[in-house]
């Protein structure tokens, strides 16, 4: 559901922009109810005993497709698969290969699914808050920033994702991203210690994301203009082929434009 972005803040019902096929109603008014207390997932006592002794879960910004998400992998799946990542690491999808090409590895990373938390569009165009598994082929095919590790229950996850749940929506590509940071946020600073000078370091370094680089420029050219034109020209100064095309084709039309406008001048 799109919200107003004038509209009073007590007139937006939480939950109404939740796919309710995922979250069960119950779960909906508790978080509404600890929102409304100012309180976190992590201030309740009922996640700190449910939590595991030791993390467990790896937590990831994925890019995909020009769509933020959070993206939940099984710990020992990845390190298993892959590596052991550093908090802030982009990893790059592509260019990750499996430590064994042997069947059961290959089995691992087809039958063990991961979870992924985002905001979407529904099929009637509304904005929804959903929850969907994928493996780690579609990992692989995305851009990912290594925000944490957890201990945290797959159900206190959910309703992590219900407390960081923007009030109003505006625009799909920043809002999914908005989303994304402030879950990443809770996780990095609540369970592992994360200074904010280093969380907001890691934030300010996905715009450089080719994938997320229009959505950047769509946010910051909304709310400040200026700012708008620095963050296009962030993007296509970052010199990869196509965009240096582009820029050539800019410069082109726009001499174009002004030899024909002086030839018309000189008609005239």
């Amino acid at each position: 559901m799109i919200m107003d972005s004038n509209e009073p803040k007590d007139n937006v019902l939480f939950g109404e922009n939740i796919d309710k096929s995922l979250y069960e109603d119950s779960m909906i008014e508790t978080v509404k109810k600890m929102k409304s207390q100012n309180k976190s997932v992590y201030d309740l006592k009922s996640a700190e005993k449910e939590m595991e002794p030791k993390p467990d879960k790896y937590i990831f910004i994925t890019i995909y497709s020009m769509h933020a998400s959070i993206v939940i992998v099984d710990k020992e799946l990845f390190d298993t698969l892959f590596f052991e990542p550093t908090w802030g690491q982009m990893i790059e999808g592509a260019q990750l290969s499996l430590n064994e090409n042997s069947e059961a590895i290959r089995r691992l990373a087809t039958t063990t699914p991961l979870q992924q938390y985002h905001i979407t569009l529904d099929d009637d165009g509304r904005y929804i808050l959903a929850r969907n598994m994928y493996y780690i082929p579609w990992l692989m095919k995305s851009r990912s920033f290594y925000v944490g590790e957890t201990a945290m229950a797959y159900l206190y996850l959910q309703m992590l994702s219900l407390q960081v749940l923007p009030r109003k929506y505006r625009l799909l590509l920043d809002d999914c991203l908005e989303f994304a940071k402030r879950f990443a946020h809770e996780v990095a600073r609540r369970e592992n210690g994360v200074r904010e000078t280093e969380i907001q370091v890691l934030f300010r370094t996905l715009k450089v994301s080719e994938h997320y680089s229009m959505g950047t420029v769509e946010q910051k050219s909304r709310n400040n203009q200026l700012s708008g034109l620095t963050a296009a020209l962030s993007y296509f100064t970052s010199f990869k082929l196509e965009r240096f095309v582009a820029i050539i084709m800019t410069i082109v039309l726009a001499a174009l434009a002004v030899y024909m406008y002086c030839t018309s001048s000189e008609t005239h």
